[in-house]
């Protein structure tokens, strides 16, 4: 068994897989857990993921702060080869609160312009796929 702090070792994030300051802490990696993705994340005010999928459920729990998770149900072909998204939800989740995003369910993250955001993410080591 090993124990870390999760506040500590935050990283920038510069995978091009978002829009502002993003850190996070792989938290199941630096406990050495197979299974499972846990990740502590945190969004400086105003930044946000890039649209993306899962292909396995997930879990968001609010740590500090207020942020959002706004999902897509659909996109449409238009005629002349574009895309629209059809927006489903617009969730805030605050501290304390928990979120189950389905595998499959297109998304974003994002913190409020006016305050940081940071979440715990837990996922099954699956593949996210970036837009």
């Amino acid at each position: 068994m090993k124990k870390i702090n999760i506040t500590k070792n935050l990283k920038k994030d510069a995978s091009g897989i978002k829009i502002g300051q993003i850190q996070l802490n792989p938290i199941s990696k630096n406990l050495s857990s197979n299974e499972l993705k846990v990740y502590l994340i945190k969004f400086e005010k105003g930044a946000k993921s890039k649209l993306h999928i899962h292909d396995s459920d997930q879990i968001i729990i609010g740590h500090k702060g207020k942020g959002q998770l706004i999902t897509y149900s659909k996109i449409d072909l238009t005629s002349n080869n574009n895309a629209k998204l059809k927006n489903e939800n617009i969730l805030e989740i605050d501290e304390n609160e928990a979120v189950l995003i389905p595998a499959g369910k297109l998304h974003w993250h994002k913190a409020y312009n006016d305050q940081n955001f940071s979440y715990i993410s837990i996922i099954g080591n699956s593949k996210t796929f970036w837009l």
